[in-house]
């Protein structure tokens, strides 16, 4: 859970453009709660998870993964939870895998480890003319997605650190000198 702060940062700074003070008061806890939690100070309790959870509309799978990229996916929406494929995603099948019903209805069995693409990686998996092909551009997609990431992360970091306040008063330097004196 080491990059939960910057979740719950990036969702109550770009998601839903809360101020600290509000998101607070609509979950029913102190500024100060809030602000350990974005700063990574503390955690939260299993009951506060869950309201952050539904607050935000993502699942308690997309806080705690760490491997998950910071910017939730649609399938990592409270409100998608019980969906196999998010809507507006895209699932390779294999050839014959559907079936149709008498009443005209298309069936596909969800098999293990299928991959799933956005619309957009769907639209570039289109124009792929061979196996080769697809398979570089799954690697680009990923590669893309996890740098991406990677740079959100950093941003937020910043971002958070220039919040921050000292924790400890300064020592005035007359303290400092008498003390490397003794």
């Amino acid at each position: 859970m080491r990059r939960l702060h910057l979740k719950l940062f990036y969702l109550r700074t770009r998601i839903k453009r809360e101020a600290q003070g509000v998101t607070a008061k609509t979950l029913g806890v102190r500024p100060a709660t809030m602000s350990h939690l974005e700063q990574g100070r503390s955690q939260p309790t299993l009951p506060m998870l869950l309201a952050l959870c539904k607050h935000y509309d993502v699942t308690p799978t997309y806080l705690l993964d760490d491997t998950r990229p910071i910017d939730p996916t649609s399938r990592d929406r409270w409100s998608e939870r019980d969906n196999v494929v998010a809507r507006g995603e895209w699932m390779e099948v294999a050839e014959g895998a559907m079936v149709t019903t008498h009443d005209g209805v298309r069936l596909v069995a969800v098999q293990p480890g299928a991959r799933y693409f956005d619309a957009n990686a769907q639209a570039q998996r289109m124009t792929c003319p061979n196996a080769a092909a697809a398979k570089e551009l799954e690697g680009q997609l990923a590669t893309a997605r996890s740098d991406r990431d990677k740079e959100l992360e950093e941003t937020l970091m910043r971002e958070l650190l220039g919040q921050r306040k000292p924790r400890n008063k300064p020592v005035a330097k007359s303290v400092l000198k008498n003390a490397i004196a003794q």
